[in-house]
């Protein structure tokens, strides 16, 4: 359900997906072919939220900005299951495992991934092809040429799948 909130509608492609259950609200902007999934909040009440090119918002994730945090999504970004996202800019390429946390202020570079359960501070800064994990994250390891486009290919399965499920009626684009 797409809601209007302080005289600011979301923005939404038309290729986009959004599922039955995902309420998105405000001053929000969704690229082409994005996808965001069942049981997700996007709420843009008090900054924006711009999610990019093919990328995946999936099941249970909150996205939420604070005044002078916005959060920025890059291309063919993977958000996993119940993550959240507040106030931070992830870049293009990105993985963000499920139930992580990034914090306001957070960058997250091209083509990192962020492990399942991770917890990035708010300011903390991670390098372009880093693998980080743990609570704070902390660097693991530089990620191969290879990881990183098993990360864009997930982000290439979830285009396909929004296809898939607005082809079968399983969409939701109304506006409250």
């Amino acid at each position: 359900m797409l809601y209007k909130f302080n005289e600011s509608y979301p923005k939404v492609d038309s290729t986009t997906y959004i599922a039955p259950g995902a309420h998105l609200i405000g001053n929000i902007e969704l690229e082409q072919e994005t996808s965001v999934w069942f049981n997700t909040v996007l709420r843009g009440d008090n900054d924006k939220i711009k999610i990019g090119k093919g990328s995946n918002v999936q099941d249970g994730t909150i996205v939420h900005v604070d005044e002078g945090y916005p959060v920025t999504v890059g291309e063919y970004v993977t958000v996993g299951h119940n993550v959240t996202l507040h106030g931070c800019t992830v870049k293009d390429g990105a993985l963000i495992g499920m139930g992580a946390t990034i914090l306001n202020g957070a960058v997250i570079g091209e083509g990192a991934l962020v492990a399942a359960g991770a917890l990035v501070p708010e300011g903390k800064v991670i390098e372009p092809g880093m693998l980080v994990a743990g609570v704070p994250a902390k660097e693991i390891k530089k990620l191969s040429p290879e990881n990183i486009e098993k990360s864009k290919e997930g982000a290439l399965h979830y285009i396909n799948n929004g296809s898939m499920f607005r082809k079968e009626g399983l969409d939701t684009n109304e506006v409250s």
